[in-house]
């Protein structure tokens, strides 16, 4: 998440709302108000005492800054906020406070909000990374059969067609967007275990608390992954390729808006967008580079997110609670790159008679292979074939 005016420059505003602090308490105490409303369809706790916790959940008021200076304390959020939401449910009725937080632990508060926080987000990521998508398929049919020169090593090549390139961006897309859908399916999960992930406080109906749980909250039902984080980890790699991905095309798109390129721009030149302080005359491909400041970054997250993943036995010291900084951040980085995606997308501008200039001066008379590449073409469409009907 921004903390810094630099990094708002970055991000993408609702990808901060999600996990700014006030909403990351109330995902914290959607956790608490779903658990008990569980706890209770099983049994487990009285009806009434559920819709007491329940209440309190909606409506208490917190001070942010004592919950994050009292949880400095402990290391967790979750501590003060339970002993806050415990005292608020006491003076509604007393003795219902006795079932707030039941059979949970502070982890399960914290891995669980940071769940809901990132949904929002990612169906954010799914609902943008599909139009976008779409427009760069409509862009590579539409310029199927426009030359350019291919160029590989930072050197001339041999001909290729601005579709075919095109294509490939939107094929790489695609794929990203289809496994981060597979990996959030099964990851982006309730987290409920207890302390030590065994829902000993329980018994034999923890599976179904925590399945009503997931339920409540729109989350998959899966097992405690406190200590073995390896589903959560892959879903946050597949976000990190979205980086990756936007990053490359990035890189793409701004060595080709070159003057001394020229083929492509990342939009149409507009009043103060890419403006230099100095010279008047430039028009910096400022969504490239915002989209290369989030790959760059990502890569550091993702080498801290994996460092954090080495646990001790069944729940971590350090590690996980890094990891807690680690994700917001990732998230923000997402945002910056969606935020990219869309540019392009919607606004990539390309000039085909500079691609056939450039390619005449400095292709050495080579011809494009036209069955190689529209056989090349035909393959990539059919795998956008979704994105086309």
């Amino acid at each position: 998440m921004a903390s810094s005016l630099t990094a708002r420059m970055l991000a993408r505003a609702s990808f901060e709302k999600a996990f700014a602090p006030q909403s990351f308490v109330r995902a914290m105490l959607s956790f608490e108000s779903a658990l008990a409303r569980a706890q209770a369809d099983e049994g487990v706790i009285p009806q009434r005492d559920a819709e007491t916790i329940a209440s309190a959940c909606a409506t208490i008021v917190i001070d942010l800054e004592a919950l994050a200076a009292e949880g400095k304390r402990s290391a967790s959020l979750a501590v003060p906020l339970v002993k806050l939401l415990r005292e608020e449910t006491a003076r509604r009725r007393g003795g219902a406070e006795k079932h707030v937080h039941h059979g949970a632990t502070s982890q399960d508060v914290l891995d669980t909000a940071t769940a809901l926080c990132l949904k929002s987000c990612l169906e954010e990521t799914d609902r943008a990374l599909e139009s976008a998508i779409r427009m760069l398929a409509l862009r590579a049919l539409e310029h199927r059969a426009t030359p350019m020169l291919g160029r590989t090593l930072m050197q001339p090549a041999i001909p290729i067609t601005a579709g075919l390139k095109v294509a490939r961006w939107a094929t790489a897309l695609a794929q990203d967007r289809d496994r981060l859908a597979e990996a959030q399916a099964d990851a982006l999960a309730v987290q409920l275990g207890g302390p030590v992930g065994a829902l000993e406080s329980l018994g034999s109906k923890g599976p179904a608390v925590r399945h009503h749980l997931a339920m409540h909250l729109g989350l998959a039902d899966a097992p405690s992954w406190q200590a073995h984080r390896n589903g959560w980890i892959d879903l946050l790699d597949r976000v990190s390729q979205i980086a990756i991905t936007a990053g490359k095309i990035a890189r793409d798109v701004s060595i080709a808006s070159q003057p001394e390129i020229g083929e492509m721009l990342e939009a149409a030149p507009r009043e103060g967008a890419g403006g230099s302080t100095s010279m008047p005359h430039k028009r910096n491909p400022a969504a490239c580079a915002l989209a290369l400041a989030a790959a760059t970054r990502m890569a550091g997250l993702v080498a801290s997110l994996h460092a954090s993943a080495i646990s001790e036995n069944e729940r971590a010291l350090g590690g996980w609670q890094a990891e807690l900084a680690i994700v917001p951040e990732m998230a923000s980085v997402l945002g910056s790159s969606v935020d990219f995606i869309e540019t392009v997308a919607a606004s990539l501008v390309i000039d085909a008679a500079r691609m056939t200039e450039n390619l005449e001066r400095f292709g050495e008379g080579r011809s494009a292979d036209a069955a190689a590449l529209q056989a090349a073409m035909d393959e990539l469409l059919a795998g956008l074939a979704p994105y086309l009907s």
